[in-house]
């Protein structure tokens, strides 16, 4: 799975994705072959321009870290642990749910 950390009006909150690991899982109650979707390579761009706007079509999903106030983005250091944290998480790697 292609993930792409932007903000966008197709991003969606980060927590509201499914990060497939297993070849089979469950989404919106029906069971999905999820080998084409095994694992999750994660694309990060540059607080100034972004993900490459070549990239974003290839992408699969692309999140955001909802934010308040008027700043709209963070830097690199600062999101990708946050979005690693939770695939981690829904892989059960991390004390969390699987």
């Amino acid at each position: 799975m292609l993930v792409g950390m932007e903000t966008t009006e197709r991003s969606k909150c980060y927590t509201n994705v499914r990060y497939p690991w297993s070849d089979i899982f469950i989404e919106d109650g029906q069971v999905i072959d999820g080998s084409r979707l095994k694992g999750v390579a994660l694309f990060l761009g540059n607080e100034v321009s972004g993900v490459d706007t070549e990239i974003m079509p290839l992408l699969d999903e692309v999140v955001e870290i909802p934010m308040f106030g008027k700043k709209n983005s963070l830097n690199v250091a600062a999101c990708a642990p946050v979005v690693m944290f939770e695939v981690l998480r829904q892989w059960g790697a991390i004390g969390g749910e699987k």
